[in-house]
């Protein structure tokens, strides 16, 4: 009746013209619920702002200097550089004479235990015998556990001690991954999956901290899954408002610290599993870092809210053991609440 004694070409008009509207809304809408009409903005515009000549010189100066830096600082403490596969063998006792070397070499920068985030250090006993062990796997290929079944039978062991630790139940269960950066790949990537076959979110996106892991940031990029940043309270912890206010329909998880590497500050996990069962969203906690340490707190006689699968709304949890497990790199355990999530 809308269009009803009017001609075909104002029919055309008003329909384009209601098609534009709700395309713009739509578009407005999801700047909206992401980043925000001011970040938009500095984004659209700052790339072709460096295009200018004046800014790209700069710039290119900048970054020309920046490369000179890491090429004369990089190329320091060098031991016999070799460009090319040599034309002739090395006798096996020169091959060891130079890798005592570079290891000496490689050791002197943290040996005296100040460097921290870099190299766990279990003391020089543990690193011989673990090289013992490693030295009868190193040519092992998990991805083939039919015909390595006592690999097989270690890889599941470390993932169901790791989730005794955290205190999972017959439910849970978890992979062996390469790292932390790994873990926190694999578990975005299942909340990606999981809302798109559950919930039919194509444009999914999480809620992390702003002293969260780079590697969300990474997955998000991998995964296309837009990542929201809360900002901290004044303990450095995530501001539960801040990421409440942020979360959105095509909100599929949100990410909380026990504890995050910036300053070492544990996110208020029970809180923030109220918010995930409130929206029906994933819990991922990060214990990357504290892995080793956090399950063993209150037996060392610290009190710890609670963090781990005790929590009802945890639905996942990164742990790693090449971190203050002392093993080697890079050894991570990713855990999942359920296998359907898995």
């Amino acid at each position: 009746s809308f269009y009803r004694g009017k001609d075909a070409y104002g029919v055309l008009r008003s329909a384009s013209y209601w098609a534009i509207l709700l395309r713009v809304f739509l578009f407005l809408r999801r700047i909206h619920n992401r980043q925000g009409l001011k970040v938009w903005l500095i984004e659209a515009v700052a790339p072709k702002l460096k295009k200018l000549p004046a800014v790209k010189n700069k710039l290119d100066k900048e970054m020309s200097g920046q490369l000179a830096s890491f090429r004369e600082k990089f190329g320091q403490e060098l031991t016999q550089p070799r460009m090319r596969l040599p034309e002739e063998g090395m006798p096996e006792q020169d091959i060891l004479s130079l890798m005592v070397e570079r290891k000496e070499l490689d050791t002197k920068h943290w040996k005296d235990g100040k460097i921290t985030g870099a190299v766990y250090h279990g003391e020089q006993t543990h690193y011989d015998f673990i090289a013992q062990v490693f030295g009868k796997w190193g040519f092992a290929n998990p991805l083939h556990p039919g015909i390595h079944p006592a690999l097989r039978q270690m890889d599941s062991e470390v993932v169901r001690m790791v989730i005794g630790m955290y205190n999972g139940g017959d439910e849970c269960c978890g992979a062996f991954t390469t790292g932390g950066t790994e873990s926190i790949l694999m578990s975005i990537k299942a909340y990606r999956d999981w809302a798109l076959a559950e919930k039919g979110i194509s444009d999914p996106n999480i809620v992390i901290c702003n002293t969260a892991h780079a590697a969300f940031d990474k997955a998000g990029k991998y995964f296309n899954v837009f990542v929201k940043h809360a900002r901290t309270n004044d303990d450095m912890q995530i501001d539960i408002a801040h990421m409440r206010s942020l979360i959105d329909g095509n909100t599929v998880a949100i990410v909380g610290s026990c504890c995050q590497y910036s300053h070492g500050a544990v996110d208020d996990i029970e809180e923030m599993a109220k918010v995930a069962l409130r929206h029906n969203i994933g819990l991922h906690v990060d214990c990357c870092l504290g892995g080793f340490l956090v399950p063993f707190m209150e037996q060392a006689g610290f009190s710890l809210k609670p963090f781990d699968f005790r929590v009802k709304g945890v639905t996942s949890i990164s742990c790693d053991p090449h971190k203050y497990g002392f093993a080697p790199k890079g050894s991570s355990v990713v855990m999942f609440s359920n296998k359907a999530l898995r």
